[in-house]
């Protein structure tokens, strides 16, 4: 099966997203390589950092199917970063392994469940306590717990090294959000967030990112006078690798058994000194 035939199947097995699909402008698809040559092997991944792309060639996958960008922007273009040693050298590594990188991102979220929320839901094991049926934001009426046992159970299921906190570690909780990106500096946007927290009795936060002046602060003033509150930020990419990891699941069905699939752990977006 050639690599052109398996990202066939991959769009066949996507929602349409009716005017991207029409009009190609989004993030979605080749970045680069050869997509006429036989698959060897599909390597999954949040994304092709350097340790992605090199454990994908050493098992010989010359498939890397990802989530986000390649080059450093949301639509991956390449032409400023034509005189950059750092862009050189990642585009010979790529090149020497003769591998294909096709990014999954806006049609994988198109899903209904969205594709990576959904992955992310099932790899924690919380599919039971999802409190209705939105995945952007997420709520789960979680068994009582302390904001410290979750994080580490957060950090055992993402594989994290660390994780931050702001609140009240010992608190105990029982309803955690997922949320999207909270960096929107206009005030309004900001205040949103904040009162959705409160309306819906939100314990614990978990963003995908997160300026410190809004939500953050609220949640850390909450525990810091005896609230059972706080927000804990694993980062964007940690969080969104769960989903890719269940992606397996579907890729695999999508191609058969007899291709090796293998999902790639970035590991720790941030290493602590």
């Amino acid at each position: 099966m050639t690599i052109n035939e398996i990202i066939e199947k991959v769009k066949n097995y996507h929602p349409i997203i009716t005017d991207y699909d029409k009009n190609p402008v989004a993030c979605d698809g080749v970045k680069c390589g050869n997509i006429d040559q036989i698959c060897t092997g599909i390597a999954v991944a949040i994304g092709a950092d350097i340790d992605v792309i090199r454990r994908a060639g050493e098992l010989n996958c010359n498939l890397l199917f990802i989530h986000e960008p390649t080059f450093y922007t949301h639509m991956d273009s390449t032409e400023w970063l034509a005189e950059d040693d750092v862009y050189r050298m990642k585009t010979e590594l790529i090149q020497k392994y003769n591998i294909v990188i096709y990014r999954d991102h806006d049609h994988l979220h198109a899903h209904q469940p969205d594709g990576i929320f959904y992955g992310v839901m099932k790899e924690l094991g919380w599919e039971d306590y999802l409190e209705g049926d939105s995945y952007l934001p997420m709520i789960f009426q979680l068994p009582k717990m302390t904001v410290r046992q979750l994080a580490l159970y957060i950090k055992e299921k993402m594989g994290l090294e660390k994780l931050r906190m702001a609140g009240n570690a010992d608190g105990e909780i029982s309803r955690v959000m997922f949320y999207p990106h909270i960096f929107d500096d206009i005030d309004e946007r900001q205040k949103d967030v904040t009162k959705y927290v409160i309306e819906h009795d939100i314990d614990v936060i978990i963003p995908l990112e997160c300026i410190d002046w809004s939500v953050l602060s609220y949640m850390r003033d909450a525990g810091a006078l005896g609230m059972n509150k706080a927000l804990l930020q694993p980062g964007h990419l940690n969080v969104e690798e769960l989903g890719m990891k269940w992606a397996v699941h579907w890729i695999r069905e999508l191609v058969g058994a007899d291709l090796p699939v293998t999902f790639i752990k970035s590991g720790d977006t941030y290493h602590y000194l």
